[in-house]
């Protein structure tokens, strides 16, 4: 937030908003589109290789496509990258051809840990300034912040049933 102490709660939680809602998510969609094409990727095909990442287990095109909402056909093309970039390789279902699954590669994930470092050292200063307490907070909002845009995200897909309710905080 900026310097100023005044404004009422509503100004400082619009304030917030647009931080948050178009500053920060501007920069974050830029910063992860630099990083991508220092790989040799878009940055579609490295969120959806964090993705693959992140779930720990193989994933179909399909899963891949709904947990994105993207085509079939774009992600087709996102593994196509990806595994010509050595990030991730394509696994054939035995009882179905037509079926297969994208498993990550830890051959290449040193490459993305590479350039992600100078952000998390940076991060890591930034958080020296906050106490535990503050720290916590932080990361409670950023947990629920993270679920209403879960919950928005599935809105403008036309799935309006809500994945939580995040309670007030006090």
């Amino acid at each position: 937030m900026s310097s100023r102490t005044s404004g009422s709660r509503q100004d400082r939680v619009a304030e917030l908003s647009e931080r948050i809602g178009r500053d920060l998510a501007t920069k974050t969609v830029l910063f992860h589109h630099a990083l991508a094409g220092r790989l040799g990727l878009g940055a579609t095909d490295l969120k959806c290789l964090d993705l693959l990442r992140q779930t720990k287990t193989p994933m179909t095109a399909t899963g891949l496509a709904e947990l994105t909402g993207l085509t079939g056909g774009a992600i087709t093309g996102v593994a196509d990258r990806l595994e010509k970039a050595g990030f991730v390789e394509r696994v054939r279902d035995p009882d179905d051809r037509r079926r297969w699954e994208l498993r990550p590669l830890p051959g290449r994930q040193h490459d993305v840990a590479a350039l992600f470092m100078p952000l998390a050292t940076a991060m890591s200063e930034l958080c020296s300034g906050y106490s535990d307490g503050e720290l916590d907070v932080l990361a409670d909002f950023l947990t629920k912040l993270g679920l209403i845009m879960d919950d928005q995200t599935l809105r403008l897909r036309g799935k309006v049933f809500p994945t939580t309710s995040p309670p007030a905080s006090s």
